[in-house]
C-alpha cells in the first residue's frame, strides 16, 4: 500500500510538472517589464523541447538595439531547428544570421532550405532570390525568380529593373527568369520599350515570334523601331504585319508599297491601324474624325472630319511616317474637298521630318466649301533623313475670329519620288 501511494504521488508530481512547465514557460516569455530577454531564456530552459523559444532567444541576439550579434543568433536558431527542422521561417532567420555575420555559403544553404520547406511562399522566394543576386550568383537567383514570377506575374517590372540594375546579362533574363509564355514574354518586351533597350527587344521580339504575337503588339514594336530610328527592321515588321493581319486587298498594295507612291492607304480603303506606317488619326473632343463611304473621289472611301464650331485647334486629323531616301526630292498630291469650313486656317498637307535636321513644308490651307481641291508640295529630303511624316493637318489660329466650323474630306493622297533626284 505504501509503494502504491508513493508511485501515485511521483505520478501526480510528474503530471503536475508537464502541466506547469508550458504555463511557467508562457509566463517567463511574455511581455511584462524587465523579464523579456531573460524571461525567453528561462522559458527555454524549462521547456527545452520548445523551438519557439530557441527561435525567439535568436530573435533578441540579433535584433539588439545596443549590441546585436548574429552568431549567437545563429547558434540559438540552430537550436531551434534541431527541435524542428521543417520551420522555413527560422531557416530563413538563420540565413540572415549567416549573412550578417559573413558566412556567406552557409547563409545560401539556410536560405536553399527554407525555400524547401516552404515552397509555395513568394515572400520566402524572394528574399532567397535577392540574397543569391547580391551574391553573384545569377543562376541560382534567376532560377528562384523565375518560380517567384509564376507565382507574383503582377511584380514583373520591379524584379527586371533590379536585375538590370544589378548587371544581370540580358541573355540571363530573357532566357533564365522570365517565364517562358506569350503573356510574360509580352511584358517584358513592353518592359524593354519603356526603358528604350533596343537591342535587348530584338532578341525578346524573336521569342514573342514563336507565340503569334497580337495585332496590338506589332504595332507597339514597329512604333518603337521606327522612334528608334530602326527603319529598315521597322518595314520589315510592317511587311510581317500585311501578311499576318491584312485581306488579300492589302497585300496588293503591300506589293506596290515603297515601289512607287510611298503613302500605305492612301485612299483610306483599308481600317486605319492607328500604328505603324499606317495613318494616325487625331484625337480631339470637337473634332470628329472617320472614314466616309458615302463622300469619296474616287474608291470606296474618303477620310472625313467634322469641325462644331466650339475650339481653335491646333490637330494633325492624320498623319503618317513614311520612309524615304536622304536627299531626294518628292512630290506629295492629295485632295481635299470642303463644306463651308470657317477660319483662314483650314486644311493643308504638311511634311516634316523625323529624328533628323529640322524641317517642314505646308501647303495653302484649303477654307470655305470647295471640290475636290487638288493640294501639291515638293520637297527635298534632308541628307541623314530616312523618315518623314506626312500629315494633314489644321494649325491654330491667332485670329479674334478663330473658332472653326465645317466639314472636310481626304482622298487620293500620293508621295512620289521626282525622277532624276
Amino acid at each position: 500500500m505504501v509503494l502504491f501511494r508513493t508511485l501515485s504521488a511521483l505520478i501526480a508530481a510528474a503530471a503536475l510538472v508537464l502541466t506547469l512547465r508550458p504555463a511557467l514557460s508562457a509566463y517567463f516569455s511574455s511581455g511584462n517589464p524587465g523579464i523579456s530577454k531573460e524571461g525567453i531564456s528561462v522559458a527555454g530552459r524549462i521547456t527545452e523541447e520548445d523551438a519557439r523559444y530557441h527561435s525567439l532567444s535568436g530573435l533578441l541576439a540579433y535584433a539588439s538595439r545596443d549590441n546585436p550579434d548574429p552568431v549567437k543568433a545563429a547558434e540559438r536558431y540552430l537550436e531551434a531547428l534541431r527541435r524542428n527542422p521543417t520551420d522555413s521561417q527560422t531557416w530563413l532567420a538563420v540565413s540572415r544570421a549567416y549573412r550578417d555575420s559573413g558566412k556567406r555559403e552557409e547563409a545560401g544553404y539556410a536560405a536553399l532550405k527554407a525555400v524547401y520547406f516552404d515552397r509555395d511562399n513568394p515572400v520566402l522566394i524572394w528574399e532567397a532570390a535577392v540574397f543569391f543576386l547580391l551574391d553573384g550568383k545569377t543562376g541560382e537567383s534567376a532560377r528562384l525568380f523565375r518560380r517567384y514570377l509564376s507565382m507574383i506575374p503582377g511584380d514583373q517590372e520591379n524584379v527586371y529593373s533590379l536585375c538590370y540594375t544589378m548587371g544581370v546579362a540580358p541573355g540571363d533574363i530573357l532566357n533564365e527568369i522570365v517565364p517562358q509564355a506569350y503573356a510574360f514574354y509580352q511584358r517584358y518586351l513592353r518592359f524593354l520599350i519603356a526603358n528604350r533597350l533596343l537591342n535587348e527587344s530584338l532578341e525578346a521580339w524573336e521569342k514573342m515570334k514563336r507565340y503569334n504575337p497580337g495585332r496590338e503588339d506589332f504595332l507597339r514594336y514597329a512604333d518603337f523601331l521606327i522612334g528608334s530610328g530602326e527603319t529598315e527592321k521597322a518595314l520589315a515588321l510592317w511587311k510581317d504585319f500585311i501578311k499576318r493581319f491584312r485581306p488579300e486587298e492589302a497585300k496588293k498594295e503591300a506589293e506596290e508599297y515603297l515601289s512607287g507612291d510611298r503613302i500605305w492607304n492612301g485612299d483610306f480603303e483599308l481600317p486605319i491601324e492607328n500604328g505603324g506606317y499606317d495613318w494616325r488619326l487625331g484625337r480631339s473632343g470637337d473634332v470628329r474624325i472617320f472614314t466616309d463611304r458615302d463622300v469619296k473621289r474616287e474608291g470606296d472611301s474618303s477620310l472625313s472630319v467634322n469641325f462644331d464650331g466650339s475650339s481653335n485647334p491646333d490637330i494633325y486629323i492624320a498623319r503618317q511616317i513614311v520612309p524615304v531616301e536622304p536627299g531626294r526630292r518628292y512630290r506629295l498630291n492629295g485632295y481635299i474637298k470642303t463644306d463651308k469650313l470657317t477660319t483662314q486656317n483650314g486644311l493643308e498637307l504638311e511634311v516634316s521630318g523625323l529624328l533628323c535636321g529640322p524641317f517642314a513644308v505646308r501647303s495653302e490651307p484649303v477654307t470655305g466649301t470647295n471640290m475636290w481641291k487638288e493640294v501639291e508640295l515638293e520637297f527635298l529630303s534632308p541628307q541623314a533623313c530616312r523618315t518623314v511624316q506626312v500629315g494633314v493637318r489644321r494649325e491654330r489660329s491667332l485670329k479674334f475670329d478663330n473658332r472653326i466650323s465645317g466639314d472636310a474630306w481626304i482622298d487620293s493622297v500620293t508621295m512620289i519620288e521626282e525622277p532624276g533626284t
